[in-house]
């Protein structure tokens, strides 16, 4: 929360990025709401996602639905950064 208020006064238009893996409800939430204040959630699940189809599962034995849910599924005005890449 401090950090993104000192941004805030700084640059007032910045955009903020937070990388949770905890899924902690108020993350983007804005800061007079009680929020922690970050404008974006990037998505950690999505690259474990694809790491672990890959790995494991033929293709024509991917469960679409479980994928389509998996990128989607997130909280009601919650705006996410979904990618495919990752560090491990």
């Amino acid at each position: 929360m401090l950090a993104n208020t000192v941004i805030r006064e700084i640059h007032p238009h910045a955009v903020t990025i937070a990388e949770d893996v905890s899924g902690m409800p108020t993350l983007c939430r804005t800061i007079a709401e009680g929020g922690i204040g970050f404008n974006y959630r990037l998505n950690m699940f999505l690259p474990d996602l694809w790491i672990k189809l890959l790995k494991e599962t033929p293709d024509e034995f991917w469960n679409m639905g479980h994928i389509s849910h998996s990128m989607t599924n997130r909280r009601w005005k919650e705006k996410c950064v979904g990618y495919a890449e990752s560090h491990d």
